[in-house]
């Protein structure tokens, strides 16, 4: 299991100072989140793959800024949109290539019945991923709190109508915030697992930095190694959680032990 942090934490950092800062608390690996499409440049991204170099970090996953809007782009009833939001992903996917890894993580569509049912998302969904193959790359869906996977019955769904091609990115504070059961939404999804979003929570309190709370790790850590293909687990929290970065540094050297 590899550790690391999501750039995610130090937002609103700009990306870059943000890989920067997780060079310099010692992550190993990260996961890069995108905050505004001129970081997409190619020059840009070159500059956050020498930043990864110099640090010897490896770069497990990306998060795309564009992630809000996912309903609208990739899940309304127009198809055009379909079709010009899959050309608009390449430079994420592009992207990828460049940064040397392999997951673009998606929130994908509201839950609401008014866009769509399940098996019309997974069509959308699978025309997407059939573009990432096209670069090496894989679509990893997100189970975040709002958005159709991050509930039980649609990961249902989601697992019979989704490619074999298409991931899971399983994040911990988005089962608290949506009230499901973590062992359920990790049953469903354990042979699609890609990487996980690491926190802690004390009950409904979520997106604490983890060993704040009293989530049982150790519980955890066992089933993923013995029941799913998880490789990574990377630290995601919210930059009010964070007081100081030895905190960081604590997590991950304490989370270490389950590499």
């Amino acid at each position: 299991m590899n550790i690391g942090i999501s750039t995610g934490c130090f937002y609103p950092q700009k990306t870059d100072e943000a890989l920067i800062r997780a060079g310099e608390i010692g992550a190993e690996y990260v996961e890069i989140f995108f905050n505004t499409h001129s970081e997409l440049e190619e020059e840009y991204v070159y500059k956050l793959k020498n930043i990864l170099d110099k640090y010897n970090m490896k770069a497990i996953s990306i998060h795309p800024y564009t992630s809000a809007i996912e309903t609208f782009m990739f899940f309304s009833m127009d198809n055009y949109k379909l079709k010009d939001s899959i050309s608009l992903y390449e430079k994420y996917f592009k992207a990828c290539n460049i940064l040397d890894c392999k997951y673009v993580v998606i929130h994908g569509c509201f839950n609401d019945k008014k866009y769509m049912d399940m098996k019309t998302y997974c069509d959308n969904l699978n025309e997407l991923s059939k573009k990432a193959r096209e670069y090496d790359v894989y679509i990893s869906q997100e189970n975040v709190f709002k958005y159709k996977c991050g509930y039980e019955n649609n990961i249902r769904e989601f697992i019979k109508y989704a490619d074999k091609d298409i991931k899971f990115t399983f994040d911990i504070k988005q089962t608290v915030k949506s009230r499901q059961s973590i062992y359920k939404i990790l049953e469903h999804t354990k042979d699609r697992i890609s990487h996980l979003h690491i926190s802690d929570y004390i009950g409904r309190t979520h997106s604490l930095i983890p060993f704040c709370g009293k989530f049982n790790y150790d519980r955890f850590f066992k089933y993923i190694k013995d029941n799913t293909t998880a490789q990574a687990a990377i630290v995601e929290v919210y930059s009010s959680a964070i007081k100081n970065d030895y905190q960081l540094v604590e997590a991950i050297n304490k989370l270490k032990k389950y590499k």
